[in-house]
């Protein structure tokens, strides 16, 4: 039994959607679940072992309401020691018949994949909403500590919501422009510019230029330590800066579906083309950067040597 008394009301919760359509209430409702979630898992210590990433925690702790909803949740094992099968049992333990706020969690477990889900006499639908919950492996940076931008939804909550732990936006920020590297994502490219215009730099380029051509090069061969695996990406390619750098058509977007989770709707043609506008800047990469940007798998001595390097150097000597 939860210890607050959340107030959620459907007239809460149309107010907090974005839009007037049935999808965007149910963003708005899994929206609301996972803060009531990421509550829970901190009340229980359980969030002490994750860094929380992805769409969901931008949107959470930097965008807040100018931020698109994101309905995955997405976390890294905190630390190199932890064992993820171990922590993935926790946090379905806490989540399933979990009951907050007129909102009761699940979990489905198919192949290995998580899918949490929500029903909710809120929802207006009898069929549970679902999002993909995803464990991944330790971030290579140290995890950061960030507060909640404030929402009007979060007064009725029935109590504060704990400050959370998150994958540094450099790294968060990075694995968004490698999957570009892949595959172009509306939900990446509307993340990035999101981040690319706000005042001032929210990050350090020269740290997430290094950061991208490791992913990419990790993507291509994979990367292990004790515990964990950066398995190689599906259908992983080269960086090639200058490709990365084109102007997107809106035939490229793979998931439309963005403008049910914002308001307004973004264009993507327009996404397309300010993408390689605000990020200009990925095409100065060193002469390390330059070598192991070909994707050569001869080079892992060097690249592990980078990774070493990286701030905080959590992977030197930990990882091969």
């Amino acid at each position: 039994m939860s210890p607050y008394e959340v107030g959620l009301t459907t007239g809460f919760l149309a107010r907090h959607a974005p839009g007037r359509s049935a999808q965007g209430r149910s963003a708005a409702l899994i929206d609301v679940a996972q803060d009531l979630l990421l509550r829970e898992l901190h009340d229980r210590g359980v969030l002490d072992l994750l860094a929380f990433k992805g769409g969901t925690a931008i949107r959470k702790v930097y965008a807040g309401a100018a931020g698109r909803f994101s309905t995955d949740l997405d976390f890294s094992v905190r630390d190199l020691d932890d064992d993820p099968r171990a922590i993935e049992g926790v946090i379905a333990e806490v989540c399933e018949g979990l009951e907050v706020g007129g909102i009761t969690f699940g979990v489905l477990e198919h192949r290995g994949k998580f899918t949490l889900t929500y029903s909710s006499s809120l929802a207006g639908n009898a069929n549970p909403l679902t999002s993909k919950l995803d464990l991944g492996p330790p971030p290579w940076l140290e995890p950061a500590t960030r507060e909640w931008v404030p929402l009007p939804i979060h007064d009725v909550y029935g109590g504060s919501l704990p400050s959370l732990p998150v994958v540094s936006l450099e790294e968060n920020v990075a694995e968004k422009m490698a999957r570009l590297n892949r595959r172009t994502y509306a939900r990446d490219v509307f993340d990035l510019l999101w981040i690319a215009k706000q005042p001032g730099t929210l990050v350090d380029r020269t740290l997430v230029r290094r950061l991208l051509v490791l992913k990419c090069w990790v993507d291509l061969h994979g990367l292990h330590s004790t515990h964990h695996d950066w398995v190689p990406a599906q259908s992983p390619l080269v960086l090639d800066v200058e490709h990365w750098l084109r102007p997107r058509t809106e035939r490229e977007f793979d998931d439309e579906q963005i403008g049910l989770l914002t308001t307004p709707a973004p264009d993507l043609t327009q996404l397309g083309a300010e993408l390689p506008q605000y990020y200009s800047w990925l095409g100065e990469l060193d002469e390390d950067e330059t070598a192991v940007a070909h994707g050569d798998a001869s080079d892992r001595p060097k690249a592990l040597a980078m990774l070493g390097d990286l701030p905080g150097h959590r992977l030197k000597g930990q990882v091969w």
